[in-house]
């Protein structure tokens, strides 16, 4: 028996490979399970139709074993139905076998299909009841012999020590052109914890063959971290390496990089299962569009694609130990949770949940909303509860916010799609507020069960960031992973409504949103009764305000309103000042996601102007956080007031700089997210948007809806004849000058935004005067 972490997991042929790092050596082992079988379910109406199936020659040629099992096919059900289980000789035909059975059918819903859009890794954990770094012993004789050392509900698991590179190519190409397939790689650098090497040989064939050796034969890593390997290093790398006909051997598997293009689809010539079911493209989520490349898998190794990771952008996602605790905890692959959305990691925990109650997951979601009355809809359709703030500039208000609201109301209140408007509890003391909808007694629905581990080990990990006071990294590491399980509870009311979300309905997302509106009404009126003033409220914060109150009155507030609501509530702290904007088209009406405000101790909090905003330039979010400096040493607005003729002479200091060209063109550069294609824009309209994109077209690249445009404005009103109006990041070269007096006017606006609600702003004139 060895003892070892679970690294890496995918099917090959009808086995499952498992990649173990060992902890004695800290080498990695590869393990073949060959008793496990990737199955996809069938039901119907009619059991002939089932038998009927199997008479089928293209079906049985797939197939490598079936049995009739009982499962619940769906989530309301209470009893357990027979269905068709077939186990596939290779995981890679499910999609098109599903798509076969179905065209079987002839008419939609004779044939219903289960667990077909699951990878087959995921499938594999949900069933051995195993995870990504899970610690355990195996039997190196006898791989499908797993004993864990560990659990998934553990907040002090040990990581092993990973051994990682970054990788980056540099062409020979002219400065100011976008790269092409056909441009030579001039040099390949490899940055190791320690070490730095560059690989730059005579031809570029012996370039490409030295990263094979470095790779594979010396540095042999876990980790493969890139900027952009999957829209852009590792797809360059394989062309090159074709050209050169080199076989790009990068993984441990003895697989060429070509054939690991995790794409939907089928990939004939190779028994590895490159299903990822992720979309090459663009797709919606709330309303906008984003685009996401085909991923590149190393078997074997993660590689991890920066600017294709959430868990790994800064700031967000928890780094990489927020990384692992999400794909152990919802037993997705490291490489899948790195590229995966929250929406897809959530679903991940809820269908392991589901496989352990019997219940299959539907290829397509068929639970349907409840029927209700115009009246019904008119009292359902309120979403949350919103007190909207009086525009301007407040002194001492305190804020509070609920602790994770939506998951525990859910939690709490056992909202899930099969618990809402449950038969079998019509006299539940459990009501729907406003509907008087009963919820379900009996049983505890799939979304609170699966949010309950969730809160359970955020809390922990909380706790763990308060007790631990010296060990500067362990307290990191705490922190990534809260921040990280932050995220899987922030989707989960989102996801209950989304419509392609298979275990989700708009009635449960309903409930909440009744649930919180009478959460927030009870906590008005306990605020009110002690005498303090509601100054604004929206989802799960409130502000109040009590001339002459102190920290101990609020905190006695908040011990008050968690016993009347039942719901934890935690102090943020006492603003010194805080300014509500209003909206820029009406000056009278508030904004109620657009505030700034600065804390008693000088913490300063901002949501939705500019240093927040993910598409403004960086030097105007720096700018502004500075001026937000200068005034937070204000105790009040008379103070910030006084501190204006130092607001201007930063502001003065900063137009300097863009009038003399000191500031960097990278930190100018604009961030806008494309809602369409390249060709669905009118480009007769004259935007800065417009004139990057077709500059852009011409140089061979077209936007695909939902990719990032970057880009910097050279010309805006058109005064220099010849000059675009604005010029893309990527073919920006040293002659490219930006537009100063725009940057100027834009500059006056960045800071305009938080002095006008003391009374003061710039005018843009006074700009063109100086």
């Amino acid at each position: 028996m060895v003892e070892g972490w679970i690294f890496d997991v995918y099917p090959v042929h009808d086995k499952m490979v498992v990649w173990i790092k060992q902890k004695n050596n800290n080498s990695i082992v590869r393990l073949e399970d060959s008793s496990w079988n990737y199955s996809l379910y069938v039901g119907a109406d009619n059991k002939s139709d089932l038998f009927s199936l199997l008479d089928r020659y293209e079906i049985l040629q797939t197939v490598k074993d079936y049995e009739f099992v009982l499962k619940y096919e769906r989530i309301t059900d209470n009893t357990k139905s027979k269905v068709l289980r077939l186990s596939l000789k290779k995981a890679i035909k499910a999609l098109s076998l599903a798509k076969r059975i179905e065209a079987f059918g002839k008419k939609f819903g004779r044939f219903r299909l289960y667990n077909i859009d699951l990878l087959p890794a995921q499938c594999y954990f949900y069933e051995k009841d195993l995870f990504p770094l899970a610690f355990c012993d195996f039997d190196s004789k006898k791989s499908s012999n797993f004993i864990l050392q560990d659990s998934v509900t553990s907040t002090d698991y040990h990581i092993p020590d990973f051994k990682s590179m970054h990788l980056t190519i540099n062409l020979n190409k002219k400065e100011g052109k976008i790269a092409k397939p056909t441009d030579r790689l001039s040099s390949i650098q490899i940055q190791l914890p320690d070490e730095y090497i560059e690989i730059q040989k005579e031809s570029e064939a012996d370039t490409i063959k030295e990263l094979v050796s470095e790779v594979s034969k010396k540095i042999d890593p876990d980790f493969i971290f890139t900027d952009d390997g999957d829209s852009f290093t590792f797809p360059h790398l394989i062309h090159r390496a074709q050209e050169n006909s080199i076989c790009l051997m990068l993984s441990r598997e003895p697989i060429p990089l070509e054939k690991c293009k995790a794409m939907r689809g089928e990939d004939k010539d190779n028994n590895y299962s490159t299903t990822e079911y992720f979309s090459y493209g663009r797709y919606f989520s709330y309303g906008r569009a984003y685009f996401k490349p085909a991923t590149i898998k190393l078997l074997g190794r993660i590689h991890i694609d920066l600017s294709n990771s959430f868990f790994l952008d800064e700031g967000t996602g928890g780094g990489l130990h927020g990384l692992y605790e999400i794909s152990r905890l919802c037993r997705m692959p490291l490489h899948t949770a790195s590229r995966a959305s929250i929406g897809r990691c959530l679903s991940s925990l809820q269908f392991y949940y589901a496989t352990k109650k019997d219940l299959l997951i539907p290829w397509k979601p068929v639970v349907t909303e409840h029927f209700k009355t115009v009246e019904e809809l008119l009292i359902a359709d309120r979403g949350g509860f919103i007190f909207e703030p009086q525009p301007g500039v407040h002194e001492e208000v305190a804020e509070f916010d609920f602790v994770s609201l939506y998951p525990n109301i859910m939690l709490q209140k056992n909202i899930s799609a099969e618990t809402i408007h449950r038969l079998c509890c019509p006299d539940s003391k459990l009501k729907v507020p406003e509907l008087d909808h009963n919820i379900c007694e009996k049983k505890t629905g799939m979304v609170p069960t699966s949010l309950k581990i969730v809160l359970d080990k955020r809390a922990e990990y909380k706790e763990l960031l308060k007790q631990t006071t010296t060990d500067k990294k362990l307290k990191s590491i705490y922190d990534a992973r809260q921040s990280a399980l932050k995220w899987i509870l922030v989707t989960s009311f989102g996801y209950l409504g989304f419509n392609n979300a298979k275990f989700g309905r708009i009635d449960a997302h309903i409930a909440v949103c009744a649930f919180d509106r009478q959460i927030f009404l009870q906590t008005s009126k306990i605020a009110e009764r002690y005498g303090f003033r509601i100054v604004h409220g929206i989802v799960d914060s409130i502000w109040v305000q009590k001339r002459g109150a102190k920290v101990e009155d609020y905190l006695e507030l908040g011990e008050i309103i968690e016993k009347g609501t039942g719901f934890r509530i935690s102090f943020e702290g006492i603003y010194k000042w805080i300014a509500f904007l209003p909206s820029k088209i009406n000056s009278n009406l508030p904004v109620v996601n657009r505030y700034f405000g600065a804390f008693q101790d000088g913490e300063i909090k901002v949501r939705g102007i500019e240093a927040r905003r993910t598409d403004t330039p960086s030097i105007f979010a720096k700018f502004q956080n500075e001026i937000l400096q200068i005034m937070t040493s204000g105790n009040t607005i008379e103070d910030v007031q006084s501190l204006m003729p130092v607001v201007f002479e930063h502001f003065e200091k900063y137009r300097q700089l863009l009038k003399n060209r000191a500031i960097p063109i990278e930190e100018l550069a604009f961030s806008k997210r494309r809602s369409k294609d390249f060709s669905e824009y009118d480009l007769k309209r004259k935007t800065v948007e417009n004139s990057a994109m077709v500059q852009l077209n011409r140089e061979g690249k077209s936007i695909i809806g939902g990719q990032i445009l970057r880009y910097i404005i050279t010309n805006y009103n058109g005064r220099k004849k010849r000059r675009p109006a604005a010029a893309p990041l990527e073919i920006i070269d040293e002659n490219t000058t930006y537009d100063v007096d725009k940057y100027t006017e834009l500059l006056a606006q960045t800071c305009n935004s938080v002095i006008e609600p003391f009374g003061y702003n710039i005018p843009i004139e006074y700009l063109y005067l100086r």
